[in-house]
């Protein structure tokens, strides 16, 4: 007979650990997490990358608000039609919601977003003033 070296407590501990970050905000009893996210920086703009799995385009909601860009999305989860739950994580609706700060080197009319195969990709172009320019010497 072997044992497991493996406490069970210690798994989950280490899959809560590196999951995102949940919560519940104060007046709303759902809970919200926070997606896993990349950001990235060009010379003419900022990507930012996010796992937003299972989230459809209507689903979706993207705002701009006192130098504030804030993502928010809701999935729900259904039960596949002739089978029973055996292992869930979480259970009924998960709300994403995820805010930036935006420097004043962002031209808010040129964002673009696009969701495809669950990863959410925005673009913040940068103000033409904000980009490196070469100063001729005379």
């Amino acid at each position: 007979m072997t044992a497991n070296l493996m406490p069970m407590n210690l798994a989950t501990l280490l899959d809560t650990f590196f999951a995102p970050a949940t919560a519940y905000s104060g007046t709303d009893p759902e809970l919200w997490t926070a997606p896993r996210t990349e950001v990235y920086e060009g010379d003419k703009d900022y990507i930012i990358r996010m796992d937003l799995p299972g989230v459809n385009r209507q689903d979706l909601e993207i705002e701009i608000e006192n130098d504030s860009l804030t993502v928010k999305a809701r999935r729900e989860l259904k039960n596949e039609e002739g089978y029973r739950a055996v292992r869930r994580e979480q259970t009924g609706a998960i709300s994403y919601r995820r805010s930036f700060d935006l420097v004043r080197q962002i031209d808010p009319e040129g964002i673009k977003a696009q969701l495809e195969s669950g990863v959410l990709s925005i673009t913040l172009p940068k103000h033409s003033q904000a980009m490196p320019r070469r100063i001729e010497v005379k």
